[in-house]
């Protein structure tokens, strides 16, 4: 398998498509649409898109700041803006960058149907698919049908409305379930990165794809449940049910760009990773739950706090469940000494081994915690404060995955769904089932699982609104490093309610991209389309587009 995903990293050299610019939505689009892969076969560009695909996604969970900031899984620890929402108020490229991609999985549509390759068209389309739902929940309307026909003359292509965009995706789902189901030619074993050509695999990640955006768009679609329930009902439709279906790839660890961005092949240093730290609403929720996540995810406090003056200076070694040690010495709050008591307001976590930067915590604060040795700690070190596990130093590990979609999340889809009356089945039964495959996937122990699902502050307590909080709190855990989806969800639902957390609460939460600068100057009536459907019709991150409005 290893050896395989480092040749697909070759296939960078298909996508000359990949010098992406945003130029090359326009004029060079003729030159860059397509040709190097018009003599590729079908396994060659599914691994091609997979990889692509996974890492685009992965990368706005963890080493891309902005997103795991803003749902407080993290807070930077320097030239903190993502902290504030800071990257909201600038105009994005991410559409360009996905765009590109989809240069790639169209070309690859257009061969697979030629050669009468079902099974490769359908995932291509879910992929299609997939690129394409990224870019209008972020952006809004965008161009859809009209996109990436530069061959056709097309350089000027309009934006589609959003609700249009949604009719047509969950279509094209439906069209990708069926093409993967016909299909007869075989799926390569080696070339599928992701399910190691397991067809029925693919059936259910388009499907289960299909439940995420009729979840997303239920607040504009009264027939959502009653299409949830069909899926549900119907065996040609299957769907993520087991804790292995994960839609996700794993690092290989041989070069930057097929290693976990956070490990040593990306970061030769520790700076980058002591930049990014665990938020304390992460760290405080994990802490009242007895979450056994905490110790595969966070890292103990180097110096913490303590009361106890019998404790000062004591050093104690923990050992998390991937055989990481880490070594901590308590220190006494002793406000006699002048440095500790001009920090005391700031110290909010004592006598704990893990503690988080509070959210929206402001750019270059080292006193986080209270941490007073500046000049010890240098640019971006904090004493007081946790970092994240040494399992996110590492280029790849078996826990660490490019993940797409998880076999937790639809779980807590189905949870909501039931819990809202969308959909017939006990809200609890998928609620538990979500939290175990979430474990299991983070390599919790079934003792440890059942321990964690016998407490009281699990059980979900009955009506609606206490259910979909609960179910809430523990979907945002499972989409730890899934930012995107994550970010999405609290944006839906205002759930959890992070809103007002740490200095955050005189800031409006961002709810959606500004568009790239380029279409103003290249493609500006459609842009002026696209903005006029907004509410208010103003570009920035706090209009709301039609799925929330």
């Amino acid at each position: 398998m290893k050896s395989l995903i480092i040749k697909s990293l070759a296939i960078v050299s298909i996508a000359a498509l990949a010098s992406c610019s945003k130029d090359a939505l326009r004029s060079y689009d003729k030159k860059q649409q397509l040709d190097a892969v018009e003599s590729v076969n079908d396994p060659f560009l599914l691994s091609s898109v997979i990889k692509q695909t996974s890492l685009f996604y992965q990368g706005f969970g963890y080493d891309n700041s902005k997103l795991p900031a803003a749902v407080q899984y993290m807070q930077r620890n320097f030239q903190g803006g993502d902290n504030l929402y800071n990257g909201f108020k600038q105009p994005s490229d991410d559409m360009y960058a996905a765009l590109n991609i989809l240069k790639l999985i169209d070309g690859a549509i257009g061969l697979t149907h030629d050669r009468g390759s079902s099974t490769h068209e359908g995932i291509f389309t879910t992929f299609r698919v997939l690129l394409f739902s990224y870019i209008t929940d972020f952006y809004g309307d965008i161009y859809y049908t009209e996109a990436l026909k530069g061959r056709e003359g097309i350089l000027y292509p309009k934006y589609d409305h959003q609700q249009d965009i949604y009719t047509g995706l969950l279509a094209e789902l439906d069209n990708a379930n069926a093409l993967i189901a016909s299909g007869t030619e075989p799926l390569s074993s080696t070339y599928d990165l992701m399910f190691a050509g397991d067809k029925v695999k693919w059936q259910k990640f388009t499907n289960s794809l299909k439940l995420r955006l009729l979840m997303r768009a239920s607040a504009k679609m009264p027939d959502a449940g009653a299409k949830m329930s069909a899926i549900l009902s119907d065996p040609s439709q299957p769907i993520f049910t087991e804790a292995d279906d994960n839609a996700s790839i794993p690092f290989v660890g041989a070069t930057a760009e097929n290693s976990w961005k956070g490990g040593t092949n990306n970061w030769p240093d520790d700076e980058e990773f002591d930049k990014r730290r665990p938020c304390k609403t992460l760290v405080d929720k994990l802490a009242s739950l007895n979450d056994p996540r905490m110790h595969v995810w966070i890292a103990p406090v180097e110096k913490p706090w303590t009361s106890n003056k019998s404790l000062d200076g004591v050093s104690f070694t923990t050992t998390d469940p991937n055989g990481y040690s880490y070594t901590s010495t308590w220190e006494l709050i002793d406000r006699n000494k002048a440095e500790i008591a001009a920090q005391s307001e700031n110290i909010l976590d004592s006598n704990k081994v893990y503690a988080g930067f509070i959210a929206g915590m402001p750019g270059d604060w080292k006193n986080g915690n209270g941490h007073y040795d500046v000049e010890a700690g240098g640019v971006v070190g904090n004493f007081k404060v946790s970092r994240y596990s040494k399992l996110f130093r590492e280029n790849s590990h078996p826990l660490l995955k490019a993940m797409v979609m998880n076999s937790d999340e639809v779980q807590f889809i189905l949870a909501e769904a039931a819990a809202k009356g969308m959909i017939t089945g006990d809200a609890d039964a998928y609620y538990r089932k979500g939290i175990t495959y979430s474990l299991h996937r983070w390599g919790i122990s079934d003792a440890d699982i059942s321990t964690y699902l016998a407490q009281p502050a699990i059980a979900l307590p009955g009506g609606t609104t206490p259910n979909l909080e609960k179910i809430a709190d523990q979907k945002w855990l499972a989409l730890f490093f899934v930012s995107t989806e994550s970010y999405l969800d609290i944006r839906r639902t205002k759930l959890p309610n992070i809103f007002q957390n740490g200095n955050l609460g005189t800031r409006d939460f961002p709810v959606r991209y500004r568009y790239p600068g380029a279409e103003i100057g290249q493609n500006k009536d459609a842009y002026d389309a696209g903005v006029s459907t907004l509410s208010p019709a103003v570009d920035n991150e706090f209009s709301k587009m039609w799925l929330l409005q």
